[in-house]
């Protein structure tokens, strides 16, 4: 993008005057930012038993714990399988922009909490709205 940027102001300036001016440093260096904050995030997948966020992924129909927590700006959970696989901040806005990887992973975190093998804290089950007699719920 930057290579870009500098060939653009070249051919506008007609030559590299255009480095002695503070614009178009701020201007690269602003959307230099911004494409890195676009492109930066890291990347969700789901299939029918499982969820992945980057490198880490978990079996949705075996979760042994879920919490929810706040990290940064973001309200993410955190899991756990019956294998010891762990996602520590899995997003909720960026899973449930997502309306049918969200059915995937919502079900396997119902199944998972129906079966009663599932440690679920009370805030997490009230920000997923999943019902108190549905397993049990962590004191």
């Amino acid at each position: 993008m930057r290579a870009i940027l500098v060939a653009f102001f070249t051919v506008t300036w007609g030559g590299f005057d255009w480095v002695d001016h503070w614009f178009p440093w701020i201007w690269m260096a602003l959307s230099g930012a911004f494409f890195y904050w676009r492109t930066g995030q890291e990347w969700m997948a789901a299939g029918a038993v499982w969820v992945q966020e980057g490198p880490f992924w978990v079996n949705t129909y075996e979760l042994v714990r879920i919490r929810f927590s706040v990290d940064g700006l973001n309200r993410v959970l955190r899991i756990e399988d019956a294998e010891g696989r762990k996602i520590h901040s899995f997003g909720l806005r960026d899973a449930q922009s997502d309306p049918q990887m969200w059915d995937l992973v919502y079900n396997g975190i119902l199944h998972s909490v129906a079966s009663g093998n599932c440690d679920i804290s009370r805030k997490a089950r009230k920000v997923l709205q999943i019902p108190p007699s549905l397993g049990r719920e962590r004191r």
